[in-house]
């Protein structure tokens, strides 16, 4: 009689274990789905150059910080996939554009978002169907020298002579 007790008690501590443990499970669950849900949403865009921005970058719409960088890599063998997570406040059209600029001459980069005119809107883990990449300093220079002599009518074997 006292072995059938024994068995009882292992039996009801074990069940009120796994009780304990599925209610914990439960609970962390939930606080995973509600932290995911007040960081806001990912969203995705390719470019083909990406100088300068790194993870943690800013991300912002109008000027004013709206999310960051989360992460970068190869998309295929030559476009670049960057991840960004954006506060859930936002609501934006998917014909919306990003493009990487810079804060001043020589800042850091960031990427801003030109929200589009579209009813339908971004979701979390859509991509932006528009990108501009960044431009470098020495790109901008040899596009304002090029316009310069086009305009000038100066040909390149005429500059070297």
């Amino acid at each position: 009689m006292c072995m059938v007790n024994e068995d009882r008690k292992k039996i009801f501590v074990g069940f009120l274990f796994a009780m304990l443990l599925a209610i914990s499970m439960i609970v962390l669950h939930e606080r995973s789905i509600t932290r995911q849900s007040s960081r806001g949403f990912t969203l995705y865009a390719l470019f083909n150059k990406i100088d300068g921005v790194t993870s943690g970058a800013e991300v912002r719409l109008g000027g004013l910080k709206v999310g960051k960088v989360v992460a970068q890599s190869f998309a295929n063998e030559y476009q670049i996939k960057v991840e960004m997570a954006l506060n859930k406040n936002y609501h934006l059209p998917v014909d919306s554009s990003v493009q990487i600029e810079t804060d001043g001459l020589m800042g850091p980069k960031h990427i801003e978002i030109v929200p589009g005119a579209d009813d339908e809107v971004l979701n979390d883990g859509d991509s932006f169907g528009y990108t501009q990449d960044v431009m470098i300093l020495n790109d901008l220079l040899e596009k304002v020298v090029s316009y310069m002599r086009d305009k000038k009518g100066v040909t390149d074997e005429e500059e070297s002579n």
